[in-house]
């Protein structure tokens, strides 16, 4: 929906970036980014409605001219996952950053295992797949510049069940 454009409000206003390209799979949601965009940030926010494990995608930029990519809570829900990352990578260029944020399960953190089966049921039952390899993997393919883990709850649970949650940054080699 570009909601996540919302946090990057003031670095918009302020020029820090020339061009943003919000990819989604679901038509639906592109037509509320499509909206977003086009009331709060016409010409610098334009919408794809796409696959991110496509590297023919219309409208995505070329080949290493990215400065950053953001995957926000969906690598969970791509089926070949390390396709999307590998085309994240593509897109940057050399030194460019890749941000994921997703849930995960925790098991190098101390994730207790009947919560890792827990979580890992409950959300496959949504079609999200967590997999504590996908941290592992943007460690292998970027030089890891930030991680920070944690647990935080979710809507209409109760307060003593928390899911486990990653934000990572990578910086693509050269």
């Amino acid at each position: 929906t570009g909601a996540n454009i919302e946090f990057m409000a003031s670095a918009i206003d302020e020029g820090w970036f020339r061009k943003i390209i919000v990819l989604d799979l679901a038509p639906s949601l592109c037509e509320v980014a499509r909206r977003r965009a086009a009331e709060k940030w016409p010409g610098t926010v334009s919408v794809v409605c796409g696959d991110a494990c496509n590297t023919k995608e219309k409208g995505l930029p070329a080949a290493g001219t990215c400065d950053i990519v953001t995957i926000s809570y969906a690598l969970v829900m791509i089926p070949d996952w390390k396709a999307a990352v590998r085309n994240a990578l593509r897109l940057l260029r050399p030194g460019g950053h890749l941000c994921v944020c997703d849930f995960t399960v925790l098991p190098d953190k101390g994730q207790w295992g009947l919560s890792q089966r827990f979580w890992t049921k409950t959300f496959a039952s949504d079609h999200v797949h967590l997999k504590a390899e996908h941290r592992a993997h943007l460690k292998e393919v970027t030089d890891e510049k930030f991680e920070e883990c944690g647990y935080g709850g979710l809507p209409y649970t109760p307060p003593m069940l928390r899911a486990a949650w990653y934000a990572y940054v990578g910086v693509k080699r050269p």
